[in-house]
């Protein structure tokens, strides 16, 4: 237990530093940037644990790169102040190229290669194509889904209307409840669970999951995020881009609600994952709390519904 807490306070201040490193003026940026492009390569690396236990053919090396080209595409859309859809063709062609990297380099006839093919007994072509269909779930899950927190990170930069309301700030705002709602569930659903008990969400998974604890954290989640937006209105530089944009009270309820379930979803999917693998954490860096990804399953998640969600209420308006 004592392992476990020094553990969360070390995480929370390597956040609390992140943010502040986000703060300086110019250069802030891209050392958050460089930040979640370290979190990327980490968390891909220890997919490939979770692949190996699961008998998955993948390439660690293709993995491990992989996150390294998405980020330096990323950082290249914003350098050139590329449109938008520069920056899904970019990762795409990222994407394939690494598919297709990943099959012919294990078409070659090396030591190390004959002898993988003896040991899983497949052809040439099967173990090529296996590999870069395993590596594919590592590039998806969890390094795309990262691409959504370099976005929401550089989306003041973006050339939409919408963004100009915001003087430059819509970045943070996204930013702080991408982070912000995983961590209101994660901790409320468990006291709650510890308190009321009664039946398990999904004993078979996450067998500490309650139903009673799944629920209130829904509701506390939509209750903290409609009180953010009355904090979020006390600073200027938030409310005057929030009426411009049509952001009300209500869309921040409803952020909560569904952000809440998506967040819960994205940390059953890990724990789903992990009994597949038969391994208790995806990594050790962090004594009693296991590896990155297991502390940032459910956040990459919601920074891919809050980027999904804002732009819906943007489009919509």
């Amino acid at each position: 237990m004592k392992k476990r807490v020094l553990s969360a306070l070390v995480m929370i201040a390597a956040v609390i530093g992140a943010f502040a490193f986000r703060l300086i003026p110019i250069y802030g940026v891209y050392v958050f940037d460089l930040l979640i492009g370290a979190l990327a390569i980490v968390s891909a690396l220890e997919m490939v644990k979770l692949l190996d236990g699961m008998k998955i053919n993948n390439s660690p090396m293709a993995i491990g790169v992989y996150p390294s080209l998405m980020f330096a595409g990323h950082m290249f859309f914003f350098l050139f102040n590329l449109e938008f859809y520069w920056w899904v063709v970019i990762q795409a062609s990222i994407l394939v190229f690494m598919f297709l990297v990943t099959y012919i380099s294990y078409l070659f006839d090396t030591k190390y290669l004959i002898r993988l093919r003896k040991q899983t007994n497949l052809s040439k072509g099967k173990l090529a194509i296996k590999t870069a269909l395993g590596s594919l779930i590592a590039f998806i899950y969890p390094t795309i889904l990262f691409a959504a927190f370099m976005m929401i990170d550089r989306v003041d930069e973006l050339t939409f209307g919408f963004v100009e309301h915001f003087a430059g700030n819509l970045g943070w705002l996204m930013l702080v409840c991408a982070v912000i709602i995983p961590a209101i569930p994660d901790t409320s659903a468990y006291f709650c669970g510890k308190f009321f008990k009664g039946p398990k969400l999904c004993p078979k998974i996450s067998p500490k999951k309650t139903v009673a604890g799944s629920a209130f954290a829904l509701l506390f989640t939509g209750l903290i995020m409609g009180a953010l937006y009355y904090l979020f209105n006390v600073f200027t530089v938030f409310n005057t881009g929030m009426a411009a944009t049509h952001i009300y009270m209500w869309h921040f309820i409803i952020l909560g609600l569904l952000g809440s379930v998506v967040s819960q979803l994205g940390d059953l999917f890990e724990s789903y994952l992990k009994r597949k693998a038969n391994v208790k954490d995806s990594g050790t860096i962090f004594p009693g709390h296991g590896g990155f990804l297991d502390r940032i399953d459910s956040h990459i998640f919601s920074a891919v519904f809050t980027l999904v969600y804002f732009a819906m209420i943007f489009i919509i308006y």
